[in-house]
């Protein structure tokens, strides 16, 4: 069943309970992209859209393709794209990131994929083939995606990518086989008092050592939203 919901005011989102919705994550990672003026994202994994729309809401002079293996999911982040006026700068593919299609090769700027986390035997799965593709490691593992990145970026090209702090091990494995750079990192805290629930990523192809590790985003303190998270899920800060 479709629902429709809004990314910010104005700007609505269609969902449906076959295909992974917009998540917190993914709007965490969104918003921690940093594009250049004129720079192209391509969003691997992009289910019905949500990480490349907020990119290029927030950042009006980017353009964004998206790849993603469920062709329904694919056709309803295309409705999206129509429904926010973002389908001049953006377009979307249905195809599979292990077989990245040789036009998108070399050719982009920027790379960003929430990946799925979990893999078959472990976490929460869904009885729903779209769904439990989208959240397990059925379809692509975190070494798939890295290798797709790689692949799918210009040299000097940066990746965004969100993972549980739990797989740092395996995540920095396979950027490092896909000779890919961790440049700057953020952790993510539900509250000061707790463990971290993401880890978000920017890594460089072909770059070099040194990473920047930037002050931890606490999402609630006190029982309330802080207001550096509450700012993420909204256009105040409108940026090239």
């Amino acid at each position: 069943m479709r629902h429709k919901n809004y990314i910010f005011p104005g700007f609505p989102i269609l969902q449906d309970d076959e295909y992974f919705k917009m998540s917190q994550d993914s709007v965490l990672l969104a918003d921690f992209i940093k594009p250049k003026r004129g720079e192209k994202l391509l969003d691997l994994g992009c289910g019905v859209g949500v990480i490349m729309m907020i990119a290029m809401i927030k950042h009006p002079n980017l353009s964004a393709v998206g790849l993603e293996i469920t062709c329904g999911a694919a056709e309803l982040a295309r409705e999206n794209l129509n429904l926010c006026g973002l389908d001049k700068r953006g377009s979307v593919q249905a195809g599979d990131m292990k077989k990245l299609p040789p036009e998108m090769r070399g050719v982009f700027d920027l790379c960003a994929c929430n990946p799925p986390y979990f893999t078959l035997s472990q976490g929460p799965s869904s009885p729903k083939a779209a769904m439990a593709a989208a959240r397990s490691q059925g379809t692509a593992d975190i070494k798939d995606v890295c290798k797709a990145a790689s692949e799918a970026l210009k040299y000097g090209g940066r990746f965004y990518v969100c993972y549980p702090p739990e797989g740092m091990a395996a995540l920095f494995k396979a950027l490092s086989d896909s000779r890919l750079e961790p440049k700057t990192f953020r952790l993510v805290f539900p509250k000061e008092d707790r463990p971290p629930c993401l880890l978000l990523l920017e890594a460089r192809k072909g770059g070099g050592s040194g990473m920047k590790v930037l002050p931890s985003l606490i999402i609630s303190r006190n029982g309330e939203k802080t207001e550096e998270f509450k700012k993420i899920y909204t256009l105040e800060d409108k940026r090239v």
